[in-house]
C-alpha cells in the first residue's frame, strides 16, 4: 500500500505540473501579460500562533496590495512587491485585534504597514519556486523566503481574462523584529500562508 500511495502521489504531482505547463503554454500564444497585481477579492494572507499549548489561533490580514512582474520566458527574473496595512489584522475577536494593533505587537499608529520586496526568485520546476526577499515590519528589515506553488495559469471562465493562482508559505520570527511580548507562551516563529490570485495590472 505504501508503494502504491507513493506512486499515486508522484503521478498526481506530475499531472498537476504538466497541467500548469500546458495551461501556461496555451496562454503564452495569447500574449500573456507580464505585469500583475493581487486580486484582493481572492487573496488571503493568513497566519497561526500557538497559544500556550492550549489552542491554535488563526488570523489574517484583510487587506493587501501587491504587484508581480512575471514573464514565462524568463521566470527567474520575476519580481514581487507587496504592502499590507497592519490595521487590517483580523483574528475573529475584536478585543484581541485591538490588542494586537497596540504597542506590544504591531504598533499600527507608528508602523501602519509592512512590506515585502523580492531580491531573487528561483524556479525549481514550472510549478514551484522560492522567492527570497526582505520583509520590513516594525521598522526592521529582515530576510524572508517564501515557498511558492503555482496552482493554475488560465483564462477565467467568468471574465475570460488571464489569472495566476498561487500559494506561498513561510515563517516569520517575530522576536527578530522586536515583537517579543508574551514570548514564553505564544508562538515566536509564526507560520504564514498566502493564497492568492493575480490579474493583469490595471493601467493607472
Amino acid at each position: 500500500m505504501t508503494r502504491l500511495s507513493s506512486r499515486f502521489a508522484a503521478t498526481a504531482s506530475k499531472a498537476v505540473i504538466l497541467g500548469a505547463v500546458i495551461g501556461a503554454s496555451s496562454l503564452a500564444s495569447a500574449a500573456l501579460p507580464t505585469q500583475w497585481e493581487l486580486d484582493n477579492s481572492h487573496t488571503r494572507v493568513g497566519f497561526s500562533v500557538d497559544h500556550m499549548g492550549f489552542s491554535t489561533v488563526m488570523g489574517r490580514f484583510a487587506d493587501a496590495q501587491g504587484s508581480v512582474n512575471y514573464n514565462m520566458a524568463q521566470p527567474n527574473q520575476t519580481t514581487v512587491n507587496f504592502t499590507i496595512p497592519t490595521s487590517s489584522i483580523d483574528t475573529g475577536w475584536e478585543a484581541r485585534d485591538e490588542h494586537l494593533m497596540g504597542e506590544q505587537f504591531f504598533n499600527v499608529k507608528k508602523y501602519p504597514t509592512m512590506t515585502f520586496k523580492s531580491t531573487k526568485v528561483q524556479f525549481m520546476n514550472p510549478q514551484q519556486a522560492k522567492v527570497m526577499g526582505n520583509l520590513t515590519m516594525l521598522g526592521q528589515t529582515k530576510p524572508l523566503t517564501l515557498n511558492v506553488t503555482l496552482n493554475k495559469i488560465a483564462n477565467s471562465p467568468l471574465t475570460n481574462a488571464p489569472v495566476i493562482g498561487f500559494r506561498a508559505t513561510g515563517n516569520i520570527d517575530r522576536v527578530a523584529y522586536g515583537m517579543d511580548a508574551y514570548a514564553a507562551g505564544i508562538t515566536t516563529n509564526v507560520p504564514i500562508q498566502i493564497d492568492a490570485e493575480l490579474v493583469e495590472k490595471s493601467a493607472k
